[in-house]
């Protein structure tokens, strides 16, 4: 079965399954399922599908200490608000990684290679954006 058959097959299963659903609940129908990892990569997959195109995304809310994870399509801002709260979360502690990861790769290569030319736009870009980000919260520097 083809990726875009697999993505397919989840949107199916989501939409069937309004209340909700599982890992363990889809690996039951869907065999490509099985596979923890290959299942993470059809959910990107399919986030990124519909992403693009709708503001519906696929959720995925803790349960309890210890149980699955609940997978459920939204269609609202709102119905995702704590989804969107941590995925912005997770975005700003990446992009702090990604500095300083960036940082240390225009400090060892050469900046006419390459990897050097990239780690350099890399740094400069996600720090602006950082820069940008922190005027949203902050307030822009007067100094």
């Amino acid at each position: 079965m083809k990726r875009a058959e697999k993505v397919d097959e989840l949107w199916d299963f989501a939409a069937a399954h309004p209340d909700g659903f599982t890992w363990a609940d889809i690996r039951k129908e869907c065999p490509w399922a099985a596979d923890r990892s290959h299942f993470f990569g059809i959910v990107r997959a399919l986030r990124i599908t519909i992403g693009a195109e709708d503001t519906i995304n696929l959720v995925c809310e803790p349960q309890g200490s210890g149980e699955l994870w609940l997978y459920r399509l939204v269609g609202t801002y709102d119905a995702a608000r704590t989804w969107n709260a941590n995925r912005l979360g997770d975005i700003e502690s990446r992009l702090v990684t990604i500095s300083g990861v960036s940082r240390s790769l225009v400090a060892a290569t050469d900046g006419r290679s390459t990897d050097g030319r990239k780690s350099r736009l890399i740094a400069k870009v996600v720090d602006r954006l950082i820069e940008d980000l922190d005027e949203v919260i902050h307030g822009p520097r007067l100094f």
